[in-house]
């Protein structure tokens, strides 16, 4: 039970920069809606390297992006005050800053990703959170857990979904490692 509760406080972390990737992704940001073009699931974006390459590169990813954490919240800042303060609205103005920004795209090439990075992040911390929250829905038998994992689940391909599964504990341990290093 322990290490299912330290993965919902990594996971709560995670869920905010997970939303507004998937607006960007999925077309969120710009009006559609998630999965195809006819309201099917969303195109499927990863394979068994896929991970493996997001598993190993994501830390170095997260401490690169850190570096630029200070003009961000900035920006962050900023755009809480243009929307009225809300945090949902100020934390979309940072993601879509941070995705413009030729900085954060050099950080993406040095680590050997473009800009389809943040479809492979969505389908996989989406798909991760679709397993934890059925992992608590079993745990816990209350309903709502289920509905939430079904409700991340269909933000992501189900093949895609299904090898997240696949490789839990790996995205776990990854996850896990990055909030001890703080």
């Amino acid at each position: 039970m322990k290490r299912l509760s330290v993965a919902l406080v990594v996971v709560a972390a995670l869920l905010a920069g997970a939303t507004l990737a998937a607006q960007g992704a999925y077309g969120g940001a710009t009006g559609g809606a998630p999965g195809g073009a006819s309201g099917g699931p969303p195109p499927r974006v990863l394979s068994q390297a896929t991970i493996d390459h997001f598993v190993s590169d994501i830390p170095g990813l997260i401490k690169d992006f850190k570096a630029l954490g200070d003009e961000y919240n900035a920006q962050n800042s900023g755009a809480q005050a243009g929307a009225g303060g809300s945090p949902a609205a100020a934390m979309a103005n940072a993601f879509t800053a941070i995705r413009a920004d030729q900085r954060a795209r050099g950080i993406l090439v040095r680590h050997g990703w473009n800009d389809s990075f943040w479809q492979v992040y969505t389908a996989i911390v989406f798909g991760y959170l679709a397993t934890m929250m059925d992992d608590a829905a079993t745990q816990s038998q209350q309903p709502a857990m289920k509905q939430y994992a079904d409700q991340y689940r269909a933000m992501v391909n189900p093949s895609d979904a299904a090898l997240v599964a696949k490789n839990k504990d790996r995205i776990q341990q990854t996850f896990e490692s990055m909030k001890d290093e703080g």
